[in-house]
């Protein structure tokens, strides 16, 4: 498969090695990418390669720029004047998700046709987390693991809680979620590896796409079609982790677990916390889930000192130093 090129050309170097190093590491994009200080460089190679679009800073920018053989030019602007005519300008002061948001949400706007992008590597694995009692730090302790898992794989996080809070838990606001994939997949499947670029956000190196706003949106949503669209990010992205942060009104929650390759259950040590998980685990066996309950970790997760008030901190203190151990027993040591 030939690869298009996103070439970044800017005179600053030390911003253009960091632009480019957050785009490198981010993913979810269809391109490889190149970086230039000088034009005549970027001509040269805009000559021989296939370049779909080139994100060029106002201090560079010249006029001839748009006789090269690039589908698509966006403008980082540093004046506030309006550079290139018609030509898309982007604040270049600004933070590097927001910029490379920006840059995807308007070339999908551009492009008609596209090629399917699909993914070299190994088979994304899929962590489930989920329990039938509540208030237990499930979300706190899928997101730890995802954001530890994240320092050395690629990982996205998926939250399906009916409130996850996530909108005002975290800075900026939402303009898509992940009801806006599931469209996207429905309709457009060809873009939707393009359109993830644009959607996704990212919490101390973890990939996540904002939850449902309204959790109805999701209770006509069956496992087959949930399957479909992580096989098709499996296929399009290269994450190496999927973590699911799962809950009941999930419809076909345990068709879901099913296709993890490991569980994570955690648990509480009152009556009516070790009734309900009685009650469920009776429920996977009665149903023919043992399979579920196999690969499936339960804890009770000690009294922690101090928890961290950020989510994006959640790599620190002693919660942290309790995943990383339980990721090297059960996720890198566990053999499915």
């Amino acid at each position: 498969m030939i690869k298009k090129f996103l070439a970044l050309c800017d005179g600053e170097e030390s911003y253009l090695r960091h632009m480019a190093d957050y785009m490198e590491k981010k993913g979810g994009h269809p391109f490889a990418i190149r970086a230039f200080t000088n034009k005549e460089q970027l001509k040269k190679f805009t000559e021989k390669n296939d370049t779909e679009l080139l994100l060029i800073a106002e201090n560079a920018y010249e006029e001839k720029l748009q006789d090269l053989p690039i589908a698509h030019i966006m403008v980082l602007n540093e004046s506030g004047n309006q550079v290139g005519g018609d030509m898309k300008n982007i604040n270049k002061y600004q933070s590097s998700e927001v910029i490379f948001r920006t840059v995807m949400e308007n070339y999908m706007e551009g492009v008609k046709e596209i090629s399917p992008r699909i993914a070299i590597g190994n088979r994304m694995k899929i962590i489930g987390c989920y329990s039938p009692v509540g208030r237990c730090l499930q979300t706190t302790f899928a997101l730890s693991m995802g954001q530890l898992l994240a320092r050395n794989h690629k990982t996205l996080y998926l939250n399906f809680e009916n409130y996850s809070g996530f909108g005002q838990l975290l800075p900026g606001e939402f303009t898509m979620d992940i009801m806006d994939v599931l469209y996207y997949f429905d309709c457009e499947k060809d873009k939707l590896s393009y359109r993830l670029g644009g959607m996704m956000q990212s919490l101390n190196g973890l990939d996540y796409i904002p939850p449902a706003f309204f959790y109805k949106d999701l209770e006509e949503i069956d496992s087959s079609h949930w399957m479909g669209l992580f096989k098709e990010i499996e296929m399009t992205a290269n994450y190496e982790y999927l973590i699911l942060d799962l809950s009941a009104q999930v419809k076909g929650l345990l068709d879901i677990l099913r296709e993890c390759f490991r569980v994570f259950t955690i648990m509480k040590e009152d009556m009516f916390a070790k009734a309900k998980m009685r009650q469920y685990e009776s429920i996977l066996q009665s149903m023919n889930y043992g399979d579920v309950a196999l690969k499936t970790k339960k804890w009770v997760l000690p009294e922690f000192y101090k928890l961290p008030s950020k989510l994006d901190q959640l790599t620190n203190g002693e919660l942290a130093a309790y995943i990383k151990k339980i990721i090297e027993e059960e996720v890198y040591g566990y053999g499915g």
